[in-house]
């Protein structure tokens, strides 16, 4: 008698269920990492491209705005009547508005910080310092 090779289907359906089991716990991790790497590359936009303002408002001379909009989920970096904008992530909040400000020589006017947090309940938090208005990026 010719022996058959091959799996049963016990065999198939416990790979299956092994399967769906691991698809079901990586889909959220997967989510939750993207959604990480969104919020990092946006907040480290946001820090260089404070840089880029305080540049070219050295460069033309002119003041450099940063508007923050809560409400409107957008930040806008206005110098000459240039306004470059960036949509905030999804997964992120800010209440209220922030504005932060620099002279014609690079220098930032006022200290302060942003503060966004997402649904987990971390806290992005950028701190400008007087001064050459240095922005400084941490999580909370």
């Amino acid at each position: 008698m010719k022996r058959l090779h091959g799996f049963t289907l016990i065999e198939v359906v416990a790979v299956m269920f092994v399967i769906t089991a691991l698809a079901i716990v990586a889909v959220p991790v997967g989510r939750n990492v993207l959604t990480q790497y969104r919020e990092r590359e946006f907040m480290e936009a946001l820090v260089e491209e404070w840089e880029m303002l305080k540049m070219r408002a050295r460069a033309e001379p002119s003041d450099g705005n940063m508007y923050v909009n809560g409400e409107e989920r957008e930040v806008r970096f206005v110098t000459q009547g240039t306004t470059k904008t960036f949509p905030f992530p999804v997964s992120l909040t800010f209440s209220g508005r922030g504005w932060m400000s620099c002279n014609p020589h690079g220098k930032i006017k006022q200290a302060g910080t942003l503060n966004f947090s997402n649904e987990k309940k971390f806290a992005w938090v950028i701190t400008f310092q007087l001064g050459w208005g240095r922005a400084i990026l941490t999580k909370n």
